[in-house]
């Protein structure tokens, strides 16, 4: 797939910008990665110290709602902290078209082919270490909270919060302000992989591929919609296995 190199567009800041207007714009940031995220990560934490998930369907019911609540409110406090910095969704990526539709699916093809590049000697060197290969955590007990239009709802707007909060608007804003894309992509990947690493060492090598192949290609185009896609994919992909 050929990637268009990286133009950036003409920024609202740069280094220059007076410092009280600089301030505002990181705690715009961080007000949007605390209300996005903050759940999320203390969730990751719960299990990283031994919780485990509860299989009632009321406890499952209720982990659905507060999702999609923790969710819709991070985009909520999103749209408003781009309205307030008179930005437009299209300033961060949002910019659909039916060519999304092949741009989503040579994305999904290279980030599978970075994930087996990255999984298979981190196999061999953990083997060559422990003289045993890693096994995969099983997922059900995370996403076995079944099929309908609770879980389907949260599934739907899931890839919508990730890719919007957590790689366009942070990766923007960050560039925007002066950071290197290097470093603006390694923070937007360890923030993603932050709340994911309940999911054990091999997965997290596989989200980790698939997540800096995910914003290198943001970084580069400015296109977010090819990356929901792929991202929405993958959940339904999922969310289907665990539960059929």
């Amino acid at each position: 797939m050929s990637i268009p190199s990286f133009a950036p567009a003409p920024l609202e800041s740069s280094p220059d910008t007076p410092l009280a207007n600089r301030i505002a714009r990181c705690q715009h940031l961080a007000l949007v990665l605390w209300v996005g995220v903050s759940m999320p990560i203390l969730g990751c934490v719960y299990y990283l110290l031994g919780g485990s998930a509860a299989t009632a369907p009321t406890h499952q019911h209720y982990r659905l709602w507060g999702g999609l609540i923790s969710e819709a409110s991070g985009l909520l406090v999103l749209w408003y902290v781009i309205r307030n910095q008179g930005k437009t969704w299209r300033g961060i990526g949002w910019n659909p078209s039916f060519a999304d539709i092949r741009r989503a699916l040579g994305l999904f093809l290279v980030s599978t082919a970075a994930t087996w590049i990255a999984y298979l000697p981190a196999q061999y060197l953990y083997h060559a270490y422990s003289h045993e290969f890693l096994a995969q955590k099983s997922l059900k007990p995370i996403l076995g909270f079944g099929i309908s239009a609770l879980s389907i709802a949260f599934v739907l707007i899931n890839p919508f919060f990730e890719e919007l909060i957590v790689r366009a608007y942070t990766i923007s804003e960050l560039i925007d302000l002066g950071t290197n894309r290097a470093l603006a992509i390694a923070i937007s990947v360890a923030i993603q992989l932050s709340y994911h690493l309940y999911q054990g060492l091999a997965n997290v090598i596989v989200l980790l591929a698939t997540f800096t192949v995910f914003s290198i290609y943001y970084s580069r185009t400015r296109r977010i919609v090819p990356v929901i896609l792929v991202h929405l994919g993958l959940d339904l992909f999922w969310l289907f296995k665990a539960n059929l």
